[in-house]
Parts: structure tokens; sequence; C-alpha cells
């Protein structure tokens, strides 16, 4: 049968691996637009998806997205994914009843840089995403107002079908079994691509989880170092004190010797003298040695409290210093939020992390620290992503060599992705250095870049 020239768009949005909400791509332009909300969208990012259906109400092309809406159900007045275009050029997906579909999700984007703005399919059994969006539009096509093809007979009812038989609709071919065989190898391999690229943003995820958990434990390593140096000195001056007081001891007790042999030569009343000298000069250094254990106490605890205390400082600096920077730049994003209501976006391109589209609201981080922005969107830390950029612009090992201690300076292979770049790995080459042999196939690759 000749396939149909009419065509339709509609747009439906999921919740779970079920469809809530279907609508004809017109009214989804309202919504952006603001004309309408969606009240039981408030406060949630929704997966949808974009269908360019034919006149038999089959899917000739699928474009998965994400959008957010504010508390009011009124949707992202930043958000600008060029849908139609993404349909127009995505990859190959599954047969959905018209041949082969193009598929535009995450882990296959025609545009790089709205990746982020996407999502992947579930094709698991039972749980199928395009098994769902297919049941939808042939029960709900009509009702919902899309165009069918008049001029050809309406379809008989097809068999019912599993989610396994979905790669074996359309015409016939030659050698079905072929065709149903290719079909069902491509829609594998966009299971396991999704499969991978979920994975490897967990991991993502994860890793930078576990370099923050680091450098929050070094930062109190250091923090307990520093104490107990402080600590370590305190206690040798009490040391030195101590032994001071020592040596004046042993002095007044020679004294007392001495004292006490004039005294006997002197008589009781001398005696009584010495003895009374005795007893309050022993009570003086009973006091002393009282005062000094007192201060010592209070030394310590003035060490321990110090830190909190400094800690609590620069966190109260830091957040008068933000404060002021609000207050002073309140005009200028004002008009970054007018101008981004005109249609204007604000996109940085950063190595590893691609063209960046940065909102209205992140407009003062990401000039008080762009590298530092740029490494939250490549899920690293800003350290992280400093020495990958090092290694980006220049990738050379750096083993140190020769009695100077300099860097080996010889060219190694270039990791382009700053979550697979690893500090003292990836930058070194064991290989390519005076003390270990040379690396032929090292050579080559190098040549051959």
């Amino acid at each position: 049968m000749a396939g149909s020239s009419v065509t339709s768009e509609a747009i439906v949005f999921f919740a779970e691996h079920h469809i809530t909400k279907s609508m004809l791509y017109a009214d989804f332009e309202a919504i952006l637009d603001g004309m309408v909300g969606v009240p039981e969208f408030a406060r949630k990012e929704m997966r949808g998806a974009y269908c360019r259906v034919n006149g038999q109400l089959k899917v000739k092309a699928l474009v998965l997205f994400l959008i957010g809406f504010d508390e009011d159900g009124m949707a992202d007045t930043t958000w600008n994914i060029p849908l139609r275009h993404l349909a127009e050029h995505g990859g190959p997906g599954p047969d959905m009843g018209s041949g082969p579909i193009r598929l535009a999700c995450r882990s296959q984007c025609p545009v790089a840089w709205h990746q982020d703005q996407l999502w992947d399919p579930s094709m698991k059994p039972g749980a199928n995403d395009f098994v769902a969006v297919r049941d939808l539009l042939r029960q709900r096509g009509p009702k919902m107002g899309l165009e069918m093809d008049e001029d050809l007979p309406p379809p008989t009812a097809p068999p019912v079908l599993s989610e396994e038989d979905i790669p074996t609709l359309g015409a016939a071919e030659p050698d079905p079994e072929r065709v149903r065989l290719a079909r069902t190898i491509k829609e594998l391999r966009l299971r396991i691509h999704t499969l991978e690229s979920g994975q490897k943003e967990e991991m993502a995820q994860l890793r930078y989880a576990q370099q923050q958990k680091e450098e929050i434990l070094n930062t109190q390593l250091e923090k307990v170092l520093m104490q107990f140096k402080t600590l370590k000195s305190q206690n040798a001056a009490l040391r030195e004190q101590n032994s001071s007081l020592k040596e004046q001891l042993e002095t007044l007790r020679r004294d007392q010797q001495e004292q006490a042999a004039q005294d006997r030569q002197q008589g009781s009343e001398t005696e009584r003298l010495r003895q009374q000298y005795q007893l309050e000069l022993e009570q003086r250094l009973e006091e002393e040695r009282a005062r000094l254990a007192d201060e010592l106490h209070s030394k310590e605890m003035e060490v321990l409290n110090r830190d909190d205390l400094i800690a609590q400082l620069r966190k109260d600096v830091a957040g008068l210093k933000h404060q002021q920077m609000k207050v002073s730049n309140a005009g200028g994003e004002q008009m970054l939020r007018k101008l981004e209501s005109l249609g204007l976006s604000f996109i940085a391109f950063h190595p590893g992390a691609g063209h960046v589209s940065i909102g209205a609201d992140q407009i003062s981080d990401y000039m008080e620290n762009p590298l530092a922005f740029a490494a939250r969107k490549c899920l690293v830390t800003e350290d992280h992503y400093r020495a990958w950029l090092a290694h980006y612009e220049n990738p050379v090992c750096q083993v140190a060599v020769g009695p100077e201690a300099r860097a080996c300076g010889k060219r190694v292979i270039r990791v382009d992705v700053p979550n697979q770049f690893k500090p003292g790995v990836s930058d070194c080459n064991s290989n390519r250095c005076p003390h270990c042999r040379s690396d032929a196939a090292i050579d080559n690759v190098l040549k051959f870049r």
C-alpha cells in the first residue's frame, strides 16, 4: 500500500512508564507561550515525547525531551529545544508500524548541546515506552484531532503483538526473515547503547560524590594536623616553663637549707620563723601550680575553639560577600531576565563540557568562577577539571626525569573526556622516559593523530 502524505504532530507526557497526558503540538505551543498552564505538572520536570504521525496514525519520528514547570504549572520560559529539527535529523529507531522511525534521545542526539535536555526510553518487557506511544496514538488519535488520510482505505485491526514483535512491522520485503533480524539487531543495539549511557552517567555521579568526600576528609585532616602542631608547640613551651620552675624550687630549697643552718645557730626563734617561711613558700608554690594548670586548660580550650570560630567567621564573610554581590547585581540580573524573556539564550563553550546553556539566575555564579561552572557540568571537581584542561591543551608526559626532576615532555595520547582523565596516570607515559624502553605502538598512534 502506498504511503500517506498526511502528517500530524502530537505531544505526550510520561509518568514512570505510562502516559499521563496527550495533546496536539499546537496546544503544546500555547503552553510554551505562557497562554495556559498545566497544574498537575506544577514543580515537576516532566518527560515528554514529540511524535510525528502519518495519515494511518503510525509514528514516523520521535523526540524524547525534558521540560520543567514552576509552582503555578507554567512551562520554563528558557526552554528552547528545536523538536522539529531533531525529529528530521534523528538517528534510526525501531519500526513502529511504518518502517524504522527517526529517533532523537540522550544516547543519540544530533545536536550535542541539547543532549542533557533529552532522556533515553525504556525498552523492558512490560514497560516499553515505544509500545505505550504506539497504542495511545492508535486508540486516541482520532479523538485528539490527528489528521487521517481519507483517500486510503481504513486499516484493518492489526493483530495483538508483543513488544518483541515491533521490529517486524512494516511492508513485506523479498526476504522478510532477514529484514526482521536486521531490525531486531538495530533495536537491541539501541537498547544496549541506552543502558551503557545510563550506566556511565551513574558512574560519573558516584565518582563526583567520591571526589567531594575525599576533599572534605583531606580538609579535615589538615585542620587536625594544624591543631596538633599548635598543641605540640604549646606543650613544649609549658615543659620549658615547668623546668624553669623546678630550677627555682631547687634554688629555694638550697636557700632553705642554708637558712636552716643559720637558724640552728640563732636558736629556736629563728627555727620557728624558718618553718613558717617554708610553709608559706610551699603554699605559694601550690597556688602557682594550680594557676598554671588553669591557664594550660584555658589555652587548650582556646585552641580547640579558635578554628571553629575562624570557620564560622569565614562562612559569615562569604555570606556577606554573596549578599553584597546579589544586591549589586540585582539591576544586571533584571536586565538579563528581560533579555531572556525576549528569547535570547546565553551559551558558553568550555572544552569537555561543549556548548553550555546559562540561565539568567546562573550568570553571577558563572562570572564568579567559569571553570567551576564548567567542572560541575562535566561532573568533576574544579581541581580535577583544571588538571584535565592543562593535559588537554598540552598532552605531554609529566614523569620527572634527570637530576633536576624536570617533566619528561614527550607527547602522550590525549584524553578528551574530563571524567575519564586520571591525574598521574593519563598524563604519564613511562614507556617514553629515558629509563624505560620506547613504545612503538604509541609512536604510531601519535603520528596518526
